[in-house]
């Protein structure tokens, strides 16, 4: 998103908000305008209108509450139960067949399961547990992927990019 994309953004927070009054406009156009650099104009400006039509608090959105509105709306995942469901059948063949079961689920799953010896282990467990236990603990950790997948994809990929280079200068330092 361009600097002149980022203004028409804040214009029309400040003509639907009237209580909103930035310190400085040509400040705050130049931080949303940070913020929002790697998002189309079309996506944010859609997820703004979301956000104002939908409403209540009268309060101007923040960059994140519009970037977290946009997440929301294109990115679709599986529920807990539609990925326990998808762990449930990969069990069904997972004594002998573990790694290529666990080559079939999608990569959140993968991550919340563990490894295909897990995915083996579980198939040999009593279905009693493996329907009360195994399963609650699959959704507990599902969950926490998701939020942190979800939490990942509202950070810009240039600043990914320099976290990670500077975790990787500090593991070169040790």
């Amino acid at each position: 998103m361009t600097r002149n994309e980022a203004k028409k953004i804040v214009m029309v927070i400040s003509a639907t908000y009237p209580n909103w009054h930035p310190l400085d406009m040509s400040f705050t156009v130049d931080a949303w305008a940070s913020m929002l650099e790697s998002y189309t104009y079309q996506d944010i400006s859609a997820a703004l209108k979301a956000f104002i039509v939908s409403d209540t608090s009268g309060f101007a959105p923040a960059p994140g509450q519009v970037i977290g509105l946009l997440d929301r709306a294109s990115n679709q995942e599986l529920n807990e139960m539609e990925a326990w469901t998808l762990v449930s059948r990969a069990l069904r063949n997972g004594y002998y067949g573990a790694e290529r079961e666990f080559e079939k689920l999608p990569p959140i799953v993968q991550k919340a399961v563990g490894s295909p010896s897990q995915l083996r282990n579980w198939s040999q467990t009593d279905s009693e547990s493996v329907e009360n236990v195994i399963q609650s603990n699959f959704m507990r950790t599902y969950r926490q992927e998701l939020a942190k997948k979800k939490e990942m994809r509202k950070i810009p990929q240039e600043v990914l990019h320099s976290l990670e280079q500077s975790g990787n200068r500090l593991i070169e330092n040790k």
